[in-house]
């Protein structure tokens, strides 16, 4: 079958793509994950998995590695997340319930530094078909009101517009329907076999659900009335009009994000299912519909990914581009996911995106205000400047919300 990835080639740059791809892949995998300039922090907890699946911080497994990696995915986001600090007669407990095989998790008094989201990682059978689950979690507390508002929705105003939980869960398979053993594709620079699910692809799209995708009351107010199109300004902008939804909260299997070329556009990670042997990226149509659920998006993720130079091409000029900047932050050409730092996780997404075409449309860029407080400081004391949409969040969901993927090979 064919990977969303192949129509980004071009023949006759086949040569230079390789050795561009290994020279990039040394990369990825010999240098450590350099602390972004600007971001927020996915803090991840495995105290939970009880059979080991993600391993210790001295001896991560892969799946650790690469659940780790598709964090960052998210991590170039310039919200401002008031921290939760319990104590006096501020008191609360943060909850999370992924369902079968499990039951409701609690954790008292649990320390949410600022800018932070805490999730908690797990492994086990998961029910139905189901590849992965995750959910943002949910709370009891007792207190003052800005207490409240920190618990809630991190202090982030309006929680029916916005979306700012402290965490949540994410739970991934171990085995299918069957009772066999998933077979999961860990590596960050090979495309899965025929055989295998992509795990990056997977906790990817839990991780989306987690920060509101598809089950944040914010997600809502972005649906039309039949709650079968998506209506988010950004989203809009950039897709030419409504999006289709399927079940409320994935894109139709029919939807592909511009601004690539048509006939090459991507399937975005945001769709309600995925096949063997598929990966599929975060495109710039699911950082839109996050854009307007409150996320303080990059304008970088909403254009064509790792297009420096602004050609409308992805090509060995660009790759140059990230090649010099390497290792520069606030401002330095070559900084792909926008987090004011041009580091390995620019070159992966250069890698991915080397001969994608496309253009930008300008309505994006008309939407786009200027940032929160914290990042307008930054931009004054030189680490560049940056627009982005206001910050709008909402507080945590009820139990009840669980987003998914499925396995549709159980189906058949």
């Amino acid at each position: 079958m064919s990977r969303s990835a192949a129509a980004f080639h071009s023949p006759l740059r086949r040569g230079a793509l390789r050795l561009c791809g290994l020279f990039l892949a040394l990369i990825v995998f010999a240098l450590p994950a350099a602390t972004p300039a600007c971001a927020i922090t996915i803090q991840f907890d495995y105290s939970y998995d009880t059979l080991g699946f993600f391993g210790t911080e001295i001896n991560p497994t892969p799946a650790r590695t690469t659940l780790e990696f598709a964090a960052r995915t998210f991590t170039p986001f310039m919200d401002t997340l008031s921290a939760i600090q319990p104590g006096g007669g501020n008191s609360w407990t943060a909850k999370f319930n992924p369902l079968a095989p499990w039951s409701e998790f609690s954790i008292p008094q649990l320390q949410v530094p600022q800018d932070t989201l805490i999730v908690y990682a797990i492994a086990g059978d998961l029910i139905d078909s189901r590849l992965g689950q995750a959910s943002p979690g949910y709370a009891s507390y007792s207190g003052d009101p800005l207490f409240g508002q920190a618990v809630s929705n991190r202090g982030q105003g309006d929680s029916d517009f916005d979306f700012a939980p402290w965490g949540g869960f994410i739970a991934v398979d171990i085995q299918n329907s069957s009772g066999v053993p998933r077979n999961w594709h860990f590596d960050l620079g090979t495309s899965p076999s025929a055989g295998s699910y992509d795990f990056y692809t997977v906790v990817t799209h839990e991780l989306a659900h987690l920060f509101g995708f598809g089950i944040s009351n914010a997600f809502s107010k972005d649906k039309d009335a039949s709650g079968s199109f998506f209506i988010g300004a950004n989203a809009q902008a950039l897709y030419g009009g409504t999006v289709p939804l399927t079940g409320g909260q994935h894109w139709a299997s029919n939807v592909t994000s511009p601004p690539f070329l048509p006939g090459t556009q991507p399937k975005p990670s945001l769709g309600p299912s995925l096949t063997l042997g598929e990966r599929k990226l975060f495109t710039p149509l699911d950082y839109a519909a996050l854009a307007d659920i409150g996320w303080q998006v990059p304008p970088e993720l909403l254009g064509l990914p790792a297009d420096f130079n602004g050609d409308a091409i992805v090509d060995g000029a660009d790759f140059l581009i990230w090649q010099r900047g390497y290792g520069g932050f606030g401002g330095t050409p070559g900084d792909a996911n926008g987090d004011l730092f041009v580091d390995d996780v620019d070159g992966w997404i250069v890698r991915n995106y080397l001969g994608s075409q496309g253009s930008v449309p300008e309505s994006i860029a008309a939407n786009a205000v200027v940032p929160e407080p914290a990042a307008v400081a930054l931009a004054v004391v030189g680490l560049g400047t940056l627009v982005v949409r206001s910050c709008r969040r909402r507080h945590a969901l009820p139990k009840k919300s669980v987003g998914g993927v499925s396995d549709p090979e159980a189906a058949r």
